[in-house]
């Protein structure tokens, strides 16, 4: 490819090479050398468009992110918005799977501040102090990633089950045995929200008390 073919790429194409990388031989294996293949340049013309591997996944992130719409306060309810924009959230992640790992444990990105302002303010329109809001979103935020990364395994064919080799004397798992195969993504899902808001439902309850009590 001539130097000024080179030039000539932009942002979408170098995120959708990444995305190709990521899709065929998983978003683990992807470097500024995989980019530079895909898009069958040298290595030294990829770093020409993105300065770092770290910026490269960024981009990534924020093309899986960015179609992801906040509910609108006409949608209902702070907790209708809030499971409909983790429900979002997680299709945007399961589109891509890889990208949930890139995601968990790095500084939020251009798209991950939108969302994490999209969040906060449901969760503020709620009720919830600003020090709650904060906490609920962090709890929100690190049980989907997780959640993510889980459910991931298990559509690759990780097992779910108990390990056959666990200790017989253990009688708390020998009375759930039975349920382990049972359970399946979408009761985990529901149960998971309706703990989470139930508990929010709660923690709204004890603000409202304490700010009544003389």
């Amino acid at each position: 490819m001539s130097a000024g073919a080179v030039r000539a790429l932009g942002v979408d194409d170098i995120v959708a090479a990444a995305l190709r990388v990521g899709t065929s031989r998983g978003f683990e294996a992807l470097t500024m050398r995989a980019l530079a293949e895909e898009l069958g340049v040298s290595a030294m013309a990829a770093y020409h468009h993105v300065p770092s591997k770290d910026a490269l996944v960024d981009l990534v992130i924020d093309a899986v992110l960015a179609d992801v719409e906040i509910p609108p306060p006409d949608l209902g309810d702070w907790d209708v918005r809030l499971r409909e924009l983790r429900r979002r959230s997680a299709a945007a992640l399961e589109a891509w799977p890889g990208v949930d790992a890139l995601v968990f444990g790095r500084p939020p990105t251009t798209q991950g501040w939108r969302l994490m302002d999209g969040y906060l303010q449901i969760l503020l329109d709620a009720g919830l102090t600003p020090k709650n809001a904060l906490l609920g979103f962090n709890v929100l935020h690190d049980y989907g990633m997780a959640r993510s990364i889980i459910q991931r395994r298990l559509r690759e064919g990780a097992d779910a089950g108990v390990p056959s080799d666990r200790p017989a004397q253990l009688p708390a798992l020998g009375r759930v045995e039975a349920m382990w195969s049972q359970i399946h993504e979408h009761d985990l899902t529901a149960f998971a929200d309706t703990l989470i808001v139930d508990g929010l439902r709660a923690l709204l309850s004890r603000q409202r008390a304490a700010a009544d009590t003389p």
